[in-house]
């Protein structure tokens, strides 16, 4: 199976009847679209509030490679396959095949189907498959990849434009042809509004401040934001560490954070670690007060594994979208769950809302172009998009890249033995009852971005 993703993508492609409903099987080679459904009985090409962003259409021409008159070939990348982490971020995986295959049930992109390549990264092959990606797809779409910079060379060469679900090393954030649709950038934090929260709420706590960060660059810039909007908002840094990707034994960290009597902790890892980490300190009896994390610990996983060491700690999920958990509330967030559900067998998580959006961030884009699809043209439809809150799924924002300005609004999700909810004693929601919304919320870093 490995050797299969060295040679070829798996590759989706959406077969539309009169009840295309089902999901589409995964291949290993290409196939083509039917294109016999009729606008009559094609399914409703809505998402949210926003009308038509797929559909039958007139659309022709072989206007750039992967276009044809008759369908768009894309790709998305990840690292499901990482042999350290197996399964790390399928959810990017699962959005993008919900979504080709719910967009070609509405008809496809003004009557173009999407045929998908899904580039397994599995960590350390991101350059050898964006070079595999360069040969065939119009473009990359919801993708991320954890050591992402070491495709950006290679990306950049070929002309291969991404809307991706999120960048993490300043390298892929600026590089060229890169537009997030929710941008992370490389001058703030994502994690800025929680810890200016968490002052608010708790100095004394944020006394007590350590950071596990990550021996790997790319994900080490992440860490690195976190860290310096920390200090520059008066926290006090008692513990620092940079940990591998893999890690055998958490309780040499777990006694650390102990040892310096750690209150506040973030980790630049992933559910798995978090929770790993979770249990050791449960087995020392030592339960910091808080856990500050990324948007992508929005994921039952960590629950889950935690078990009951989940408790002791309030750990607290950095988001900016409307939490699953409040689906029947927001239209566009219950669309999302049932059309994952529908389309892929799969969960909500985090960073699947993310490439969710960046799809129809594509889509849209796509769709103005018409007869002329080229990627400048997509590329600079989704780029700059002002108020861009995917249908509904979550805050706005404006779309770019590492340079744009994030969010003035985030929420936090609370982990706990029976789920996730919306946390309200640090968050204090001012907007919809779910999000904090404040200019203070976002503010740059002294110091960054950082010289490459």
């Amino acid at each position: 199976m490995r050797v299969m993703r060295w040679c070829v993508p798996v590759v989706i492609v959406a077969m539309v009847g009169v009840s295309a409903c089902s999901r589409s099987s995964s291949k290993s080679s290409s196939s083509k679209s039917s294109n016999t459904t009729s606008s009559s009985n094609t399914a409703s090409g809505d998402f949210g509030t926003m009308k038509g962003v797929c559909g039958p259409g007139n659309a022709k021409g072989a206007t750039d490679l992967g276009v044809t008159d008759t369908s768009i070939r894309v790709g998305t990348m990840s690292d499901p396959g990482a042999q350290a982490q197996p399964g790390l971020n399928q959810e990017l995986f699962d959005s993008a095949t919900a979504f080709v295959a719910w967009c070609n049930a509405a008809g496809g992109i003004l009557g173009r189907k999407l045929t998908l390549d899904k580039w397994d990264a599995a960590l350390t092959e991101v350059a050898a498959k964006m070079i595999q990606a360069c040969q065939v797809d119009f473009s990359l779409v919801g993708n991320g990849e954890a050591l992402d910079s070491s495709g950006v060379a290679q990306r950049v060469k070929c002309g291969l434009p991404e809307v991706s679900a999120y960048d993490v090393s300043a390298q892929a954030g600026t590089a060229p042809l890169s537009v997030q649709a929710i941008p992370t950038p490389d001058n703030q934090s994502r994690l800025g509004g929680a810890y200016r929260m968490l002052k608010v709420v708790d100095q004394p706590a944020t006394q007590h401040y350590g950071l596990l960060n990550s021996q790997y660059q790319a994900i080490k810039d992440s860490g690195n934001r976190n860290r310096a909007a920390a200090k520059q908002l008066g926290y006090t840094e008692t513990y620092y560490d940079e940990l591998p990707l893999s890690v055998d034994n958490y309780r040499p960290y777990a006694q650390n954070l102990q040892t310096k009597g750690v209150q506040v902790f973030t980790y630049q890892g992933n559910p798995d670690q978090v929770a790993a980490l979770l249990k050791s300190l449960s087995d020392l009896g030592y339960h910091p007060k808080y856990a500050i994390l990324d948007a992508n610990h929005y994921d039952p996983k960590l629950i889950q594994d935690a078990g009951p060491a989940i408790t002791g700690t309030k750990v607290l999920v950095n988001s900016y979208q409307w939490p699953f958990e409040l689906a029947s509330q927001n239209p566009a967030t219950k669309q999302y769950i049932d059309l994952l559900a529908k389309y892929a067998h799969a969960q909500p998580k985090g960073l699947g809302m993310n490439a969710w959006s960046a799809w129809l961030l594509w889509a849209q884009a796509a769709k103005q172009c018409g007869s002329n699809l080229t990627r400048k043209c997509m590329f600079d439809h989704a780029n700059g998009v002002e108020n861009w809150t995917g249908g509904g799924l979550h805050a706005p924002n404006k779309t770019g890249n590492a340079s744009t300005p994030g969010s003035e609004c985030f929420t936090l999700m609370e982990a706990t033995p029976t789920g996730f909810v919306v946390n309200k004693d640090v968050l204090k929601p001012n907007k919809d009852g779910v999000y904090n919304c404040d200019p203070a919320n976002v503010f740059d870093l002294k110091g960054f971005p950082q010289p490459s």
